[in-house]
């Protein structure tokens, strides 16, 4: 029963935050009626939401079906549809599948050791970007208490270096402050690494584009809706 609460919520998360990108599109056409843009928007959230939560082979009939599913999607519009449910037919073939299985079961040290030979230790610059530490930022005119107290406030993006030593990705900072949205997307993520790793990579959610610019753009309501959308929602 959580599971499909949680599936829900997902979906709900989907349809907002595609509703919003629709509506964001439209809007920078010319001639659009406010009530054609939200009706619009409406309707392919729905679709989407409803598409998400189908299995992918159903999916993939769908996509090769995409025409018919127009002409269903209007012939409701005009009330002339087909009584009953819109079906998707099964396949006729189903093509079977063989797995190689788990294989050797091994125990958490053991994996722990043939984990590390493959794993590559790389600079924190090469995935993180340019950082620096707080002498150097105090020297960009951030004072160490101030940069102290947006860390402990959540505020910052604080990236462990060393044992100890904390170093700042640049490219949070707007004109001598972190930009606005980072403490939201701090608090849903709740982990410094994995929120800057998702900041700085290109998501799908966001039309491939990366948060951190999105943030700079002042779209902090879709970066967050997003993070809400992946990290909220297993």
């Amino acid at each position: 029963m959580a599971t499909q609460f949680q599936n829900a919520d997902a979906r709900a998360g989907l349809r907002r935050l595609v509703a919003s990108e629709v509506s964001e599109a439209l809007t920078r056409q010319p001639g659009l009626a406010k009530t054609v843009v939200a009706n619009t928007a409406q309707i392919v959230a729905a679709v989407a939401a409803a598409v998400v939560a189908l299995p992918p082979a159903q999916q993939k009939r769908l996509k090769n079906k995409s025409a018919d599913v127009a002409d269903m999607i209007a012939a409701l519009a005009r009330d002339d549809a087909p009584a009953g449910r819109l079906v998707i037919p099964d396949p006729t073939k189903v093509e079977p599948r063989k797995g190689a299985g788990f294989g050797e079961l091994i125990d958490l040290e053991e994996g722990r050791r043939r984990l590390s030979d493959y794993a590559t230790k790389a600079p924190l610059e090469e995935w993180a970007g340019p950082v620096a530490g707080s002498s150097a930022l105090h020297e960009r005119g951030i004072a160490r208490s101030t940069l102290h107290d947006w860390q402990k406030r959540g505020q910052v993006v604080a990236l462990l270096a060393g044992a100890r030593k904390h170093a700042f990705p640049l490219e949070q900072f707007v004109d001598g402050r972190p930009v606005e949205g980072i403490a939201d997307v701090l608090k849903i993520v709740g982990h410094p690494r994995r929120a800057w790793l998702w900041l700085v990579q290109q998501s799908p959610l966001l039309a491939n584009k990366r948060p951190i610019d999105l943030l700079k753009q002042d779209r902090k309501d879709a970066v967050v809706e997003a993070a809400r959308t992946i990290f909220e929602h297993p």
